[in-house]
């Protein structure tokens, strides 16, 4: 059961990855097209100004416009059907693989043998917050866990190079946490 569960989450994680990957590079091909639309049209003096040259810029965003829709329709389209394939699947992850506010929580047990994955926690991207992947590695762990707190500055996340460590240590802590909760109680090896 666990092995198919395990399969189940990988197998949407790819998903996720490819249709994300397919949105990104639709756009940037809708982004290139109208950029060398626009650069066809600025690059002729005669064309540059006037009603032609508008009438090119506009014909031009609108087929980015046109390819970007598409693609972010085919990408809400896999997003849905990927948001109802989680709700089927969070539920029924045992401990191991389950966030915490799952009710497997509310009846715990000590476990009798090591899991096979681990919960380290969601995966998640800008393009759909509303969808979280468990992120599960396989036990026991073959390398250490490297957490990188990230850059201070870097993208939307907090400034404070301070911010970044204590959070980096949150996730650690995390970790072992869940790590102490789904390994048989006096195990030698955690990890």
């Amino acid at each position: 059961m666990d092995e198919r569960l395990y399969n189940q989450v990988w197998g949407m994680f790819e998903d996720l990855a490819r249709t994300t990957a397919a949105y990104r590079s639709a756009v940037d091909f809708a982004e290139s097209r109208m950029e060398q639309e626009l650069d066809r049209v600025l690059s002729d003096p005669r064309t540059r100004v006037g009603p032609a040259a508008d009438s090119a810029r506009a014909e031009a965003r609108a087929k980015h416009t046109d390819l970007v829709e598409q693609a972010r329709a085919a990408l809400d389209r896999d997003l849905a059907q990927l948001i109802a394939e989680a709700e089927v699947v969070e539920p029924a992850l045992p401990p191991a693989y389950a966030r915490w506010d799952s009710p497997v929580w509310q009846a715990y047990q000590v476990p009798m043998e090591v899991p096979m994955a681990l919960r380290l926690g969601d995966l998640r991207l800008p393009e759909c917050a509303d969808l979280r992947i468990p992120m599960l590695v396989r036990l026991p762990l073959e390398r250490g866990l490297w957490i990188d707190a990230g850059r201070s500055g870097s993208f939307d996340g907090p400034a404070d190079s301070g911010e970044l460590r204590r959070l980096a240590a949150d996730a650690a802590v995390a970790i072992v946490a869940r790590m102490l909760a789904v390994y048989p109680a006096g195990s030698s090896r955690c990890m």
